[in-house]
């Protein structure tokens, strides 16, 4: 399984990046996804879709998403969608605010994937990661913030209102708001993006962005951070 692929160098602007979020959880399965790709730049191509749970939705979680059980039991759930997921990884690592979470969530659907590059290693192997996560990489870039959840973020930086012109463009109509799965997504991807607006992070490889994502990585070393900036 350990073959090379390409090298791991690539410009993180360069490289397809997927911004994914799922609503739902362990209990009620997902019950939305919203992908987010970007590439140069730019927001390439949006998917959403609700998907049939694979429990009932608690009244807790409704109250969060906004979505019920009747709203979504006809939707195909989200194993139908393997060859989406499956292809996407193939083109490129994917991205999540607490990325653990996605990561546990597509896990309980497809424990692996099919071969696939892994942006770090240079290797490819069939892990849904690793993954480029907004939130570790907030916390380890800007330390000292109030807090690191999506909306805090969006506003601290100032993003909302591009985060809204982008939502306008790319959401479904009813689900334009945080918590929604295409709109969460697009908000991951636009705090990515705008890490370009520094000198010292516009020019790393996609391999040092995803190394200071992983827990206990890169970026637990706070003593250039400043410098990077």
């Amino acid at each position: 399984m350990n073959q090379p692929f390409e090298d791991t160098n690539v410009n993180w602007q360069n490289q397809m990046v997927h911004c994914i979020d799922f609503e739902g959880s362990r209990r009620s399965g997902v019950v939305e996804y919203g992908i987010v790709s970007i590439q140069a730049l730019e927001v390439k191509y949006v998917e959403t879709r609700l998907c049939c749970p694979t429990g009932i939705i608690p009244e807790m979680e409704t109250a969060t998403h906004k979505i019920r059980t009747s709203d979504v039991e006809a939707e195909e759930p989200l194993s139908e969608s393997w060859d989406l997921f499956r292809d996407l990884r193939k083109s490129g690592p994917f991205a999540a605010h607490h990325a653990g979470v996605e990561n546990g969530l597509i896990k309980s659907v497809w424990p692996f994937t099919s071969p696939s590059p892994n942006f770090i290693s240079g290797v490819l192997d069939v892990e849904w990661g690793p993954w480029l996560d907004s939130c570790a990489l907030y916390r380890a870039l800007f330390p000292g913030l109030e807090s690191y959840n999506l909306a805090s973020l969006i506003r601290h930086f100032d993003l909302l209102e591009h985060l809204e012109g982008l939502s306008l463009s790319w959401c479904p109509e009813t689900r334009c708001e945080f918590h929604c799965a295409a709109f969460d997504a697009l908000a991951s991807a636009v705090l990515i993006l705008q890490l370009a607006n520094y000198e010292g992070i516009k020019s790393w490889p996609l391999s040092q962005l995803l190394q200071w994502s992983q827990p206990g990585g890169a970026g637990q070393d706070s003593s250039s951070q400043l410098e990077l900036l």
